[in-house]
């Protein structure tokens, strides 16, 4: 009976992680406006000294004013390929600790992340 119950806990569990990563890729314009309007919530209250409700307007304002100018053509070219690079950077910085500080796997997963994290821009504009 305690096994079964834990099987289904995992399936559960394993269940909400993969469909938060379906929806990521999916509407990513929509998580990368969450993520960041979030984080600029959460640098004014912590950093700026902001009080908490000024802050969380502040987090919701970015969050709206992101995700409005990502779904206009120049805001989606602007933003999109602001984060697409991003993305890719954060991924060559992966590539550049895993392959042992190798310049050339660092380069072509930088070029190769940013071209996959545009295509999944360019499908969230599309759907």
């Amino acid at each position: 009976m305690g096994f079964l119950f834990v099987e289904l806990l995992v399936m559960g569990f394993l269940s909400v992680i993969l469909t938060v990563i379906g929806l990521f890729f999916g509407n990513i314009i929509l998580f990368e406006s969450i993520a960041i309007g979030w984080g600029v919530g959460f640098i004014s209250y912590r950093f700026f000294h902001i009080h908490p409700a000024l802050a969380i307007v502040i987090g919701l304002a970015t969050f709206l004013v992101l995700f409005i100018l990502q779904n206009t053509t120049i805001g989606f070219w602007i933003i999109g390929g602001s984060m697409s690079l991003l993305w890719g950077f954060i991924f060559s910085m992966m590539a550049y600790d895993y392959f042992n500080k190798d310049m050339t796997w660092t380069y072509v997963v930088l070029a190769l992340g940013t071209i996959i994290m545009m295509g999944l821009h360019w499908h969230a504009k599309e759907v």
